[in-house]
């Protein structure tokens, strides 16, 4: 899949429903991605999300490299915001294909979820962050999606998925 953005703050995402699987709890997503050499100098952040939804809530699992402040990011849906980590996120070399794993897991008996590790091109990070999800109504349902941003630039560029897969026990 490849995957297209520009504008000024602009954002482009493009998401894959597996169908409802609320017997899931613990989530492995792994896929390989690459970025062109634009960017280097029009992203702000690479954006990388699972993504659950219960019994009306929102488990949204998500990630980001985000160029900007130079680490990867957790979302916290039941605030709606991103919180930095102490992991390093150097802008990816271009043209060249990155491995990713993320490992998370939606907690049993409450609306939680928890980030427990990030692989990234073979370099493991203990997450252990855990959030609440959001009770927005939702359809039950499982699935993953990728976001370009775009940084004040408005350059276009663009990133490349490949053998993406999401396991889930």
């Amino acid at each position: 899949m490849i995957i297209d953005n520009s504008g000024i703050w602009a954002n482009a995402l493009y998401w894959l429903k597996l169908g409802s699987q609320d017997q899931a709890t613990n989530f492995l997503w792994d896929f390989e991605f690459q970025v062109d050499t634009a960017s280097v100098t029009a992203a702000q952040a690479l954006e990388f999300d699972s993504f659950q939804a219960v019994d009306g809530y929102n488990y949204m699992m998500g990630t980001q490299c985000d160029y900007g402040n130079g680490f990867w990011d957790l979302w916290d849906e039941s605030n709606s915001a991103w919180h930095a980590t102490t992991i390093p996120c150097p802008k990816f070399a271009p043209g060249s294909w990155h491995h990713i794993q993320l490992y998370t897991q939606r907690l049993s008996g409450s609306p939680q979820y928890q980030f427990i590790t990030l692989v990234v091109d073979g370099n493991s990070y203990a997450l252990g962050q855990t959030y609440s999800a959001k009770n927005v109504g939702w359809n039950d349902v499982l699935g993953v999606q990728y976001q370009l941003d775009v940084n004040a630039t408005g350059a276009e560029y663009q990133e490349w998925i490949d053998q993406s897969t999401l396991s889930i026990w």
